[in-house]
């Protein structure tokens, strides 16, 4: 089999989708550069050119950095400006995560000619540097709907049960599946989840799973609305956290803590333009969910992902509708809400999938581009180009104000 692993140069990383030759590069000015991240002191670019990147993700090392780029999955280390690329080009990928034994699995699909909006649903496949990852021994799970991370390593999978004889095509099941390696059995948790998974999230002790669910009639007569529920592993109970009203979208996953499930939801809009979106959580002995106050009145929330720890939230938002869009921590034992940066003219990406967390809790990577306020020109070739610049930035966030 032919390798189809190829150095990328971050400095410009300017390969075109299929491709695997080595790219052209733009030198840039501040590699390297703290003080020039437009994020304020201490915040660190972790890749540098004109390219589309986005799902980032650090190894459990803590020594390596992947994310997708142009369907790519992309590897690095962390102070290195090259990365080689880990699928091959007949596949389209979404999204990529690490399993313990420091391999990448990439949730995509199989293009065959297609585009990946036309596919119906995607897959997981194992992302083994110079190989190409779309032959089927490499495909792990068919019809995935979501992707969770185990604290303590391997991920949870959702993905959609067959259809059983006699149900309709409205009526979904999910269920959820441990992968612990690429070349280790998989589990599978025979109680099946009425709905489709859009969304999940593993506890840090790895006991439960906070599931986003999209069901169809709850039996209110209203259509589709999302649920938060709880998957309790040790015996595969499946209890309802909250249900949202009708209308209301959920994004991304549910982040367990101790204070509840915190997550993302609105107005799904009219016309494809969504309403402001708000944080949640859930109450205990409640179905119905409550906005955090801690975040303040008139916050606009856009992504959140908990720590290791499960001790805090961090959260891309704003403080009111005319201020920038920043990135929040939030301490969930003491209620406190720090700004961990100073955003002048940086736009950053709002998609659940572009924000994670370092192993160690000590730092929060996102995705982000320099605003464009006017024309630019590159010495570079306009086919080579992306319109969208965006890159990766680690924003050093420490321990909680609590800890000793």
């Amino acid at each position: 089999m032919a390798a189809l692993a190829a150095l990328v140069s971050l400095a410009g990383c300017g390969l075109l989708p299929g491709e695997t030759r080595e790219a052209i590069s733009i030198p840039p000015a501040s590699a390297g550069s703290s003080s020039d991240s437009g994020f304020g002191p201490g915040v660190q670019a972790l890749s540098f050119g004109p390219v589309d990147k986005g799902s980032p993700r650090m190894s459990p090392s803590g020594k390596m950095v992947s994310f997708v780029a142009y369907g790519r999955v992309a590897e690095k280390p962390l102070p290195s400006q090259s990365a080689s690329l880990s699928t091959g080009g007949d596949l389209y990928v979404e999204h990529a995560e690490w399993l313990p034994d420091g391999t990448l699995v990439a949730l995509g699909v199989k293009e065959k000619g297609q585009s990946a909006e036309t596919v119906a649903s995607s897959s997981l496949f194992a992302a083994r540097r110079g190989e190409d990852v779309s032959t089927d021994d490499q495909e792990l799970i068919k019809r995935v709907e979501a992707v969770g991370a185990v604290p303590d390593g391997g991920l949870v999978v959702a993905s959609e049960a067959p259809p059983a004889q006699g149900s309709s095509e409205e009526q979904i099941t999910s269920r959820l599946v441990l992968l612990k390696g690429s070349e280790e059995p998989m589990k599978f948790y025979l109680k099946g989840i009425e709905g489709r998974v859009t969304g999940l999230s593993i506890s840090p002790d790895g006991g439960l799973a906070m599931l986003a669910v999209l069901r169809n009639d709850t039996g209110r007569g209203d259509g589709k609305r999302f649920e938060v529920q709880i998957y309790r592993f040790s015996d595969s109970q499946v209890s309802l956290a909250a249900r949202l009203p009708a209308g209301t979208e959920l994004l991304g996953a549910p982040q367990w803590t101790s204070q509840g499930a915190y997550f993302v939801a609105g107005d799904a809009g009219v016309d494809n333009e969504p309403g402001p979106y708000t944080l949640y959580r859930t109450v205990s002995g409640s179905e119905e969910p409550e906005p955090v106050s801690a975040v303040g009145e008139g916050f606009v929330a856009a992504s959140v992902s908990v720590s290791p720890k499960g001790d805090r939230l961090a959260v891309i938002g704003r403080r009111n509708l005319s201020s920038p869009t920043n990135l929040y921590v939030l301490n969930i034992d003491s209620g406190t809400l720090d700004t961990a940066t100073t955003n002048e003219d940086m736009e950053i990406k709002a998609s659940p999938r572009d924000l994670s967390w370092s192993p160690d809790s000590q730092s929060v990577i996102l995705v982000a581009r320099e605003a464009l306020t006017g024309p630019t020109i590159y010495d570079t070739p306009a086919e080579e180009l992306s319109s969208a610049f965006y890159n990766l930035y680690q924003v050093p966030v420490g321990e909680p104000e609590s800890a000793e």
